[in-house]
């Protein structure tokens, strides 16, 4: 089977992230794989290339530049019909709606995954989304909020729509002691030390200022704490700068963006992400399959990963102070922690299992 992925981007992200487990599951079970990536390649599209899947960048950088969009639209066109895919699948919002608009030129077989929180977008996003979705042959969703917001606002056809939850390799993802330990000396922190770890592109809608404050008061109180902070993005330096007048520097680390997030999640004890909008995290599902409680926001299907007072916190996402207490309390318990830990890594491995399976079968049911 010939299976062509379209994506926005490639640079690092759970999207992407996902995109390149499934296109490496498609490749290694035989099918002939290509990926067009419309934005210039990132750091997984890099990956990918260097592992020998045929990937290419048509290089977009402006937003809604026509002449820009044309061209790009007339190569995926031209891309298409050179291919000749037996299946189309596109992921993120502008591959998905370029796709969706050569098929109005061109027949072939389409598949949709968008990874984002279309509630989120603006109206004319969602009238555009809303306009070209018949076009799908199959629409899936990567979280049930993703699922419900497209049948009851977007008015997708429910049987159209096929929930295919975002999910982690649970076999990798896996408490390893010996890495835990050599990770933390590396960073500078001791066994005693309580840390929590955020994994997420550093910008505004991820609310990584709101855990600067939090973990600023909560350090006042608690000299024994640290935060890793993995991912880079357009608040670097706001926040680097942030970090250094509350006196932080030696507190808080900035790993930057990583191609493996895995020794980090080891070395911390508990996960945190604020974000003003998901749909369903990668990040968390590799945090909880490593055994860490975590603390997140009321946004999309996180509430649903981490239950209230069994496996972690969930909060409003925009109060500083109570989140403050909510990472408070998870540094003066040790055994809550632990128990939260067991609690998340036993509802991965039930719920979240990796999808790249699910999806080969899709691909083999609608060619």
């Amino acid at each position: 089977m010939k299976i062509l992925y379209v994506s926005t981007s490639t640079d690092m992200g759970g999207a992407e992230t996902a995109l390149k487990a499934l296109a490496l599951a498609a490749a290694e079970a035989g099918h002939e794989v290509k990926i067009i990536s419309l934005k210039p390649l990132g750091s997984v599209g890099k990956d990918m290339r260097s592992r020998g899947l045929d990937i290419v960048s048509f290089e977009l950088k402006g937003k809604l530049r026509l002449l820009e969009n044309a061209g790009v639209f007339a190569r995926l066109l031209q891309e298409i019909k050179n291919f000749s895919p037996d299946i189309v699948h596109a992921v993120l919002f502008r591959a998905i709606q370029f796709c969706r608009s050569a098929k109005k030129k061109i027949p072939f077989k389409l598949i949709t995954t968008p990874h984002y929180d279309l509630s989120k977008k603006g109206w004319f996003l969602r009238l555009w989304d809303r306009g070209l979705k018949d076009m799908d042959d199959i629409s899936c969703a990567e979280s049930q909020s993703t699922a419900d917001f497209l049948i009851q606002k977007q008015r997708y056809k429910k049987e159209k729509v096929r929930l295919m939850l975002n999910g982690v390799n649970t076999a990798f993802f896996t408490p390893n002691g010996d890495l835990a330990r050599k990770t933390r000396e590396k960073l500078g922190f001791s066994p005693q030390d309580t840390l929590f770890v955020c994994i997420a592109r550093l910008s505004a809608k991820k609310n990584h200022q709101l855990l600067l404050e939090s973990f600023s008061a909560v350090k006042a109180k608690n000299p024994r704490i640290g935060l890793i902070l993995v991912g880079d993005g357009p608040e670097n330096a706001n926040l680097k700068e942030f970090a250094y007048q509350r006196h932080l520097e030696k507190d808080v680390c900035f790993v930057g963006e990583v191609s493996n997030v895995y020794p980090y999640l080891l070395a911390s004890d508990v996960f945190v992400l604020p974000s003003l909008e998901e749909s369903l995290p990668i990040s968390l599902l590799e945090a909880c399959s490593c055994m860490l409680p975590a603390i997140v926001s009321k946004v999309g299907d996180m509430p649903l990963v981490v239950r209230h007072g069994e496996n972690g916190f969930v909060f409003n996402g925009t109060d500083p102070v109570l989140l403050s207490v909510l990472m408070a309390e998870m540094c003066q318990n040790k055994s809550l922690r632990k128990e939260m830990g067991v609690v998340s890594r036993k509802k991965i491995k039930k719920f979240y299992s990796s999808s790249e399976e699910n999806y080969l079968n899709l691909y083999k049911e609608i060619k």
